[in-house]
């Protein structure tokens, strides 16, 4: 909406419900007629079932990841929490799974009209750059400099020419897809160079759910599961591209609809269909990622939402900092010895670092950012 005051050609627009017959779900609002012209720029009612399913997810990874530190990457039992979910369900996988969902449908609902309208390539392009590239290059020359001091010769056999992955982004992605054995990265998961290769594939499949949806799905699925099951991207990839897809479509899905994908995942996963872990992973978690949407849209206790919305601003970042936060943790620690106590008092420590480190690089973002457009600003 426009916001509290008027723009030139704008109708009162604000609170929204002075507009008639606004759909509960916002999908689609009406435009004022300074709207069209680009003079009054229209925000979106926030959804909280986004928030949710990336606050759920968020909580996911961080607690993955503390399971593998203070187990030495599971060659130790774990004392405080577990890490595989029903239908033996890898955690991690998990709440990558929901990331990828949820960054589709945030994409797809965000996009004009929705998905319906023409997409500019360029104008969207720069600014899924401008949201992942300043802050990972950011974190990076921050921690970077602590490793390399405090861990000296851990980067000794990294090329010099692999820097270009850590600017693209696609260090952690090289590492874990076999292009290199060694690199600079630091910072960052998989994730990453996963959920960048999903950006450069989201306008075409924006394009083939507008055009000709279940051609698209039929196309994805033939293209993404043999590559998915030999193994030609370390199966980063292929697997989360239907995953992506759900996202984007579940925003214009109505409750059949819904509640027949749902079904069917559920059936799916007593088949030799998920025989595949990763392919169970993503039936299971495409059935969560519906049913975790609709609890969203009955949960109506503000403090919750709130959390949730506070979860999600501050998810990049968390995600940015929390890996290389407790691997340096436990490093004193004789992971062996840690009694179920002093894991859990860890585990309040690592929330409380990745919560402030996370808040201090959100800041500084924004503060360079600001400052980025200060310096390129023209003196009057």
């Amino acid at each position: 909406m426009c916001g509290p005051r008027r723009c030139a050609g704008c109708r009162p627009c604000c609170p929204a419900r002075r507009w008639p017959s606004i759909p509960p779900d916002g999908p689609h609002r009406q435009k004022c007629p300074a709207q069209t012209k680009g003079e009054c720029p229209v925000k979106k009612q926030r959804l909280f079932y986004l928030d949710l399913i990336r606050a759920v997810a968020l909580v996911c990874i961080l607690v993955i990841h503390f399971n593998a530190a203070v187990t030495g990457y599971f060659t130790l039992p774990s004392k405080l929490f577990g890490s595989v979910l029903p239908f033996n369900i890898y955690l991690g996988d998990f709440g990558s799974s929901l990331f990828f969902m949820v960054s589709g449908a945030a994409l797809q609902y965000t996009s004009p009209g929705q998905g319906r309208e023409p997409l500019n390539l360029a104008r969207f392009y720069q600014k899924r750059a401008k949201a992942v590239y300043p802050m990972f290059w950011l974190a990076w020359c921050i921690f970077f400099p602590i490793r390399f001091v405090t861990k000296p010769g851990y980067y000794a056999a990294a090329k010099t020419p692999s820097l270009l992955l850590t600017v693209l982004g696609l260090d952690n992605f090289a590492q874990a897809a076999g292009w290199v054995t060694m690199d600079f990265a630091c910072v960052g998961e998989w994730f990453l160079g996963s959920i960048l290769f999903l950006y450069l594939l989201f306008p075409l499949l924006r394009w083939g759910l507008r055009k000709q949806p279940l051609l698209t799905w039929a196309v994805v699925l033939a293209a993404s599961l043999p590559v998915h099951y030999m193994g030609w991207d370390a199966r980063l990839v292929a697997i989360h591209i239907p995953e992506f897809l759900l996202g984007m479509a579940f925003v214009h899905w109505k409750r059949p609809a819904r509640l027949g994908v749902l079904a069917g995942c559920a059936v799916l996963l007593f088949t030799p269909a998920a025989a595949d872990g990763k392919v169970a992973c993503a039936l299971f978690s495409a059935a969560a990622f519906i049913l975790l949407a609709a609890l969203g849209g009955c949960i109506h206790w503000v403090p919750l939402q709130n959390a949730c919305a506070l979860l999600s601003k501050y998810s990049y970042a968390v995600f940015l900092t929390h890996h290389v936060i407790i691997l340096r943790l436990v490093d004193n620690f004789d992971l062996a010895a840690m009694t179920r106590r002093d894991t859990a008092l860890l585990f309040g420590v690592y929330l409380l670092a990745v919560a402030a480190a996370s808040a201090a690089l959100f800041r500084l973002d924004a503060w360079v950012r600001s400052s980025a457009v200060k310096l390129a600003a023209k003196p009057e």
